[in-house]
């Protein structure tokens, strides 16, 4: 696609199912850590009524990780906690399971409770957990949504952008177009002017041949006296013939040198076009908190070798320390218009730049004093 190159396209469709994975692994990574640190401070909240023997050690368990979990907000959003608690012998005590209980109907012995507790308190007790994340849940599906919505931004804003782009090359080729339409027509008037001239050459000497020819018919009078005339007016003939001559060598000429500004000026587009994408990756590159204008890298890639060094320094110093860029003047800075500050270097250089509320530089235009015009008005435009 011209706007929209395929492999954006494939990113920005595998990218959001690709961090999706890797988001719910990692936020299992983490809830597992979170829950592990919370099972291990609760389990045992009610420690005085375990080692007191008025609760069993396990109801006890039970009774903290199943509160804990019931108030959890993650949990109702689906993240999935999975908890045992065993004595070292093995002896299951949370999840709760099925044991017959003789004594059931007996008063419980808080003495014996509490040798009893006290005894797999002193074995020790193994705590495994596991988390996940259930796959349809609120949860995963806020995460895939936003992904979704996240590139799918970034897909609609890159097409915008390159479709501007795009609008704003075909713009500056048809303006150059233009020009080198009026400079033909400048050189069709010249022709038109050397068309003029020798159709003149040739009335004056159709003039001169009908005057040879009534100083032939007079020379039968004076015909040694008429001798040095007509060499005279032969020398004038050949003389505007030879200047007939050059004008039409002129018009070859020039109509040459049209052909060859043409075929010029198409190789200077192509060059100055690869240096500026070539540019464009190395200030991307190397100075991070600036972006560069496709209308600031075709003017640096005009100027000679010593101006785009200094244009560089300048870059880089904005790069660095904006504040100690010295500003010659603001450009724009009437109300509904960004700044834009206008700054010298090499003497006859101008660089044109603006921020963003986050101090970030944007280089609108770089050129020279010649071309202060064409550039203004090409911040006049970006500004309405």
């Amino acid at each position: 696609m011209k706007h929209l190159p395929f492999r954006i396209i494939v990113i920005c469709i595998l990218m959001p199912p690709v961090l999706y994975m890797a988001t719910i692994s990692e936020l299992e990574r983490y809830f597992t850590e979170r829950y592990r640190k919370a099972v291990n401070n609760v389990y045992l909240s009610e420690m005085n009524s375990i080692l007191n023997g008025t609760v069993r050690l396990s109801d006890a368990i039970n009774e903290s990780i199943s509160g804990y979990i019931k108030d959890n907000r993650w949990i109702s959003l689906g993240v999935k906690l999975e908890v045992t608690v065993a004595t070292k012998k093995g002896t299951i005590l949370y999840p709760p399971v099925f044991q017959e209980n003789k004594d059931l109907d007996l008063q419980p012995d808080t003495l014996e409770t509490a040798r009893q507790n006290y005894r797999m308190l002193e074995d020790g007790l193994n705590i495994e957990l596991e988390s996940g994340i259930e796959p349809i849940s609120p949860l995963s599906g806020g995460i895939l949504l936003l992904y979704i919505l996240l590139f799918g931004s970034a897909l609609y804003a890159y097409y915008r952008i390159a479709l501007y782009k795009t609008r704003r090359e075909e713009m500056e080729k048809a303006e150059e177009l233009q020009r080198l339409h009026e400079l033909e027509n400048e050189y069709a008037r010249r022709v038109d002017q050397l068309d003029t001239e020798r159709k003149s050459l040739r009335e004056e000497y159709t003039q001169l041949e009908k005057s040879l020819r009534e100083q032939k018919r007079d020379a039968e009078r004076n015909e040694e006296d008429m001798f040095d005339e007509i060499e005279q007016l032969e020398e004038k003939l050949s003389e505007n013939l030879s200047r007939q001559e050059k004008q039409k060598e002129e018009i070859s000429r020039l109509k040459e040198e049209i052909s060859e500004l043409e075929k010029i000026r198409e190789n200077l587009d192509r060059q100055r076009e690869k240096e500026a994408e070539r540019l464009g990756k190395r200030f991307k590159t190397l100075y991070k908190n600036v972006e560069m204008y496709d209308k600031a890298l075709h003017g640096i890639a005009e100027l000679p070798e010593d101006m785009a060094l200094k244009a560089e320094e300048m870059i880089c110093q904005l790069n660095l320390e904006p504040s100690k860029v010295p500003i010659k003047r603001k450009v724009f800075h009437k109300k509904g218009r960004n700044t834009v500050f206008e700054v010298a270097f090499s003497y006859n250089g101008r660089l044109y730049f603006s921020k963003t509320p986050a101090n970030y530089i944007l280089v609108l235009a770089v050129g020279t004093k010649n071309t202060q015009g064409r550039d203004l008005a090409y911040l006049d435009r970006l500004a309405k």
